[in-house]
């Protein structure tokens, strides 16, 4: 639907409102993920012409946020609108304590993001124990945490 060859500066970025939630829940549908878009979370979107092409979530867990779902349109992958849209909200980012779990493979991705490797038993309880969940299952992911950068 949404034409290959998208730059960064064709897009806008903004934090979807709550009549934006069936969007991006159906966003997430259409490229294989079962996230889902509560109320509670923040949620950042990319948009071309009012379709959404990559989205992401902070979702709270007590006084941190934990970024979830980050997703980029199937075809519009490796253009650099997922490093874009993690640009926007750096601003954001550097406001509050925030970590990931992405998979191994994308360490670098989120590196250049300000994130950096943490390790797990640093972590609050209620990160860590996510994030050993998730490893339990199987999952080969990595425990991130946010960077904030001085000005």
């Amino acid at each position: 639907m949404t034409p290959t060859g998208i730059k960064p500066e064709q897009l806008e970025f903004k934090q979807a409102e709550h009549y934006n939630l069936p969007l991006v829940k159906s966003f997430y549908k259409n490229n294989g993920m079962r996230a889902q878009a509560p109320k509670g979370d923040l949620i950042f979107i990319a948009t071309l012409n009012n379709s959404i092409v990559a989205a992401l979530r902070l979702h709270p867990v007590e006084t941190l946020y934990l970024l979830r779902s980050m997703c980029v349109q199937a075809e519009n992958r490796h253009q650099g609108i997922g490093s874009a849209l993690l640009e926007h909200i750096q601003i954001k980012l550097n406001e509050i304590e925030c970590y990931s779990f992405p998979y191994t493979h994308l360490t670098d991705f989120y590196s250049r993001a300000n994130f950096v490797n943490y390790e797990a038993k640093s972590a609050p309880v209620s990160i860590s124990d996510k994030f050993n969940r998730y490893l339990k299952n199987g999952k080969k992911l990595c425990l991130m945490k946010h960077q904030h950068k001085a000005d």
